[in-house]
């Protein structure tokens, strides 16, 4: 029993001495020996024995660091741009929100122009502490995933929409039903920059094992809609907004209604006196207004409705946003989300973000991390490196 508990004591010894920075003391103590001598009783005999042990000490050492802290005037938060127009315009436009922020925080903002997107990301990935950077949606995803950057915002185009689409389009005669159909036929891609257009659709049909006979490359939405109406290649991919509903009452919804929905009308498209592309009038006056690509061809060819339909979209491709670096205040992230939602709906933004020479946004919406999925899909399944980035619209 002595000697388990021994050699629980020796073992204790060790760990605690690993654990701590240990010192070693040399002492001296008495240990009494039993001596049996015959014919009398036991006598206890001292001896000197010099023994090691060892005793610890605790050293704290404290790191007292002077590097100011994030939105500090000798470290402000930094607003990263890409040069999506002339430098001096983004430097003008930007710093009115910078000074918004200001005000509306206490803390401390900075304008930041560098070469191109994916410098953008650099930069948010060396100092994810201080970094806001305006991104396209390509951007957002591979800013996530190399680290972990996060969206807070998506803009509102033009169009009223937090979101771009592209759609397949095929001859009304044609034999393709589905995308299977799609293999070994000819291909019209209007932009091979563009995601919803060629980069999406080129993710979905490798993904699908679907391989076309030839990729041809024309100038725009218009060739490409001709090119397919006219039988030059066998579908085309197009630029897809989807119609506005009878009298506004509600907006198209993605994934519930049918992309062309107006069919159901039994009537086919029409031009309106001021322009627009209509089924049944207006509308204001109860009908639909049709606004995918096709539309742009219709005064030149008004059977392009009547030949051609729509097989498939894809998926809604979220518009620029705004991104906050991995490591940046979980309080001020919070906070950027809404007070950039207010200043896009603030007069201050015509001056800004707003500005029909910067980005012309109608305003901010707050961002859905999972709307960005379709971006992550192109990624991994395309293998995009840092370069395609710069190449993309």
């Amino acid at each position: 029993m002595r000697r388990l508990w021994g050699l629980f004591f020796l073992t204790l010894l060790f760990v605690t001495a690993c654990a701590m920075t240990p010192t070693r003391v040399e002492v001296t103590r008495l240990v009494t020996e039993e001596t049996a001598v015959p014919g009398s009783a036991t006598v206890e005999v001292p001896i000197e024995v010099e023994v090691t042990r060892l005793v610890t000490e605790t050293v704290v050492e404290r790191v007292v660091s002077t590097r100011p802290a994030p939105g500090s005037v000798e470290r402000p938060y930094q607003l990263l741009f890409a040069p999506v127009v002339d430098a001096n315009i983004i430097s003008q436009r930007a710093q009115v929100l910078a000074d918004w922020l200001v005000e509306q925080t206490g803390q401390q903002f900075q304008v930041g122009i560098v070469d191109n997107e994916q410098r953008v990301i650099d930069l948010m990935c060396a100092a994810p502490v201080e970094t806001i950077g305006f991104l396209t949606a390509v951007g957002v995803a591979l800013a996530n995933q190399q680290c972990g950057t996060q969206v807070i915002n998506t803009a509102v185009q033009a169009n009223e929409l937090t979101w771009q689409a592209g759609m397949i389009v095929v001859r009304r005669d044609s034999d393709i039903n589905e995308l299977a159909d799609l293999d070994g036929k000819r291909w019209a891609v209007p932009s091979e920059s563009s995601v919803p257009n060629n980069w999406y659709f080129q993710a979905l049909l490798a993904a699908e094992g679907i391989e076309p006979a030839e990729i041809v490359s024309l100038p725009g939405d218009n060739t490409a809609m001709l090119a397919v109406l006219n039988g030059e290649v066998d579908f085309a991919t197009g630029t897809y907004q989807p119609p506005l509903m009878p009298f506004l009452t509600r907006d198209w919804v993605f994934g519930e209604d049918d992309p062309e929905i107006w069919r159901q009308t039994g009537v086919g498209p029409s031009r309106s006196g001021i322009g627009f592309v209509v089924v049944l009038g207006s509308p204001e006056n109860g009908g639909y207004r049709v606004r995918d690509a096709r539309s742009g061809v219709y005064d030149t060819a008004r059977n392009i409705f009547e030949e051609t339909r729509i097989l498939t979209l894809s998926a809604p491709i979220p518009a620029d946003s705004v991104a906050v670096g991995g490591a940046l205040s979980f309080s001020l992230a919070q906070q950027l989300g809404p007070l950039l939602s207010e200043f896009a709906a603030s007069d201050q933004c015509r001056e800004s973000l707003c500005a029909p020479d910067f980005y012309a946004w109608l305003g901010l919406e707050t961002a859905v991390s999972a709307d960005y999925e379709p971006l992550h899909f192109v990624i991994n399944t395309l293998g995009w490196t840092d370069e395609a980035l710069l190449m993309t619209e």
